[in-house]
């Protein structure tokens, strides 16, 4: 309990102290000095997709992390996709970013049984902003409590990847 609410304020003082989206090239001199507000927008959702766009792919990752891991299936993925979106940690995250955009990088962990471990791949996951970080931790915590059967693939380390926009 004490583990958990300590990563909780972690991520809050990382998302207060710094969380606030990356801003394109031409608004150095702050958002509201040179842009409209539609135009902010715009430039913060072409900068989300230059980021969804500059993901490493999925197996990219599994080829750098090494020939024990393999890419997940598509039903392991979707299913992810769906657990991770009915946990509202990206709508939280988005309370701290409104444009807040990432590809999640999700390490299972498939024994004879089914999963055991279900987590985040941090070192594989980019956001657009620090805010990304409490939807990791967030993720992390619902995670504990998915299983998957072996239906969803053969006992292997699988990553597969979400993207959230």
């Amino acid at each position: 309990m004490y583990k958990r609410a300590l990563t909780l304020i972690l991520a809050f003082s990382i998302v207060a102290c710094g969380g606030d989206s990356p801003q394109p090239a031409n608004t150095a001199a702050g958002p509201s000095a040179s842009l409209s507000p539609d135009e902010y927008r715009k430039a913060q959702l072409a900068f989300a997709d230059s980021v969804l766009n500059a993901s490493t792919s999925t197996g990219d990752v599994v080829k750098r992390m090494g020939k024990e891991f393999e890419v997940g299936s598509v039903q392991l993925r979707d299913s992810l996709g769906v657990l991770a979106g009915k946990t509202g940690c990206y709508l939280k995250g988005r309370e701290s970013d409104p444009y807040l955009a990432g590809t999640v990088s999700f390490y299972v962990f498939m024994s004879v049984v089914g999963t055991n471990i279900i987590r985040v791949q941090e070192d594989a996951t980019t956001w657009t902003s620090a805010a990304g970080n409490l939807v990791n931790s967030c993720i992390n915590v619902a995670a504990r409590e998915w299983s998957f059967e072996v239906s969803f693939g053969k006992p292997a380390q699988y990553i597969t990847q979400v993207q959230f926009k």
